[in-house]
């Protein structure tokens, strides 16, 4: 019986439990109720609150972050490119990137993040100035005839700037966390502060309402608890816990609420995470995860067991994009991709370093030549795009680490290797 009313309490609305109670003490349950539910409700907007600016700012955030990489892409694609007809696309593809980080960075602006994060996106516009300023002279250098300085120029500064976007969007990241941290520190204030209440009006009301009494403050305390301690756990990192509450009431509205809310920033955070540690076309480890899992790699190599570094470089891939067209470079690349990650472990790592270069990272492989001949004979298969064969062919450069030398020594070593049979489809060991 007991759990019977229970759940029947649980599923009343609370402005309806107030007033059933409110029946044996009416000034007492009046009052108490009043105060529950304008805090609850005042939590739940808040909270709607946070969530449309944050997730927003989140959106924003993504959106700049895309269009800096297109840009970058475009500006280093516009400075290998000779004059003509896909240069002046390079060049479109620019200054529309321009245009929608202006316009993102402005829509940050206006939805009116805290005062902290009005400094980050200041520093953020200022990164983008001064890529934009060395921008300006690659191309301008690039338009001169000088594609070496205008190389140069870009690489050093697209680093740097690669690396504030990302820096930025784990702030963004770390803002909406905190965001939610703050909301679960309200929400406790509040708690505590209606309990507060509802416990000195309680002490003054008649015996006969004390069951009832007992029964609200659980039906109302507990998912409160629940919900705040869910929230701390989210101010911790944690965000894989959930709100679990069957009712139909306020309660557990903001439950399914804050459930969403954290569905979307685990996502999003998900999302981020990927973005910053892969290469956008064929999916694979991009230059910084690569170099991770090289440093996780050392103690296998200082214990003696074989660890290795391939570096691929593709034969003739200008060519192919001249003949026909970036979107079939772009299909060699991912069918190569997909080839060289087929062709190794799940231990193993394949990453895309850019363009036309890809790497292998072979953790615990005695045979490493013969992975890389493998690797080889498979990328040589043809393909086809619109009808045309493509015939890919690659040069390989094996470097094999016993952990004692840097991480860019052992890849500047199969990379020596590499360009030792470059572009005679042969593997070569530093």
């Amino acid at each position: 019986m007991y759990r019977r009313v229970r759940r029947r309490l649980a599923d009343l609305r609370i402005a309806t439990k107030i007033i059933s109670v409110s029946l044996v003490v009416a000034a007492i349950f009046t009052a108490s109720g009043v105060v529950g539910l304008v805090n609850l409700r005042r939590l739940a907007a808040d909270q709607r609150r946070e969530y449309d600016v944050n997730v927003v700012a989140l959106d924003r955030m993504t959106s700049v972050r895309s269009a800096v990489g297109a840009q970058q892409e475009a500006v280093l694609a516009f400075i290998l490119s000779d004059p003509g007809f896909y240069r002046d696309s390079y060049a479109a593809v620019i200054e529309e990137s321009d245009a929608e980080i202006d316009t993102e960075i402005a829509e940050l602006r206006r939805v009116g993040p805290p005062v902290a994060e009005h400094e980050g996106l200041r520093a953020f516009a200022a990164t983008i100035t001064m890529w934009r300023t060395a921008r300006d002279a690659a191309l301008d250098a690039a338009r001169s005839g000088d594609q070496r300085k205008a190389a140069s120029v870009v690489l050093v500064r697209s680093e740097a700037i690669a690396r504030a976007v990302k820096d930025r969007a784990n702030a963004f990241l770390a803002q909406l966390v905190e965001a939610v941290a703050e909301g679960a520190r309200r929400a406790k204030a509040s708690s505590d502060h209606t309990a507060r209440l509802m416990g000195l009006l309680l002490t003054v009301g008649a015996l006969t309402a004390l069951l009832l009494s007992v029964l609200t403050a659980r039906a109302i305390s507990r998912p409160l608890h629940q919900v705040v301690d869910v929230l701390a756990r989210v101010s911790r990192g944690d965000l894989s816990r959930r709100v679990e509450l069957d009712r139909g009431d306020e309660v557990g509205q903001m439950g399914r609420s804050l459930n969403e809310t954290l569905a979307v920033l685990r996502s999003a955070f998900e999302e981020v995470q990927h973005r910053a540690s892969h290469d956008g076309l064929t999916g694979l480890a991009n230059r910084a995860l690569l170099r991770e899992r090289i440093a996780a790699a050392r103690p296998t190599a200082l214990a003696g067991l074989p660890v290795a570094m391939l570096l691929i470089d593709l034969d003739g891939f200008k060519q192919v994009n001249d003949a026909h067209g970036h979107a079939a470079g772009d299909h060699l690349l991912t069918v190569v991709a997909a080839r060289l990650q087929a062709g190794v472990r799940p231990a193993d790592t394949v990453a895309r370093l850019g363009g036309d270069e890809f790497a292998v990272l072979l953790d615990g492989i005695d045979d490493v030549r013969a992975v890389a001949a493998r690797l080889c004979a498979a990328i040589q298969a043809p393909t086809e795009y619109r009808g045309v064969v493509l015939h890919p062919s690659a040069s390989v450069g094996v470097s094999v680490w016993d952990g004692e030398v840097p991480i860019d020594a052992l890849m500047h070593d199969a990379d020596v290797a590499m360009y030792a049979v470059k572009g005679r489809t042969r593997v070569a060991s530093a």
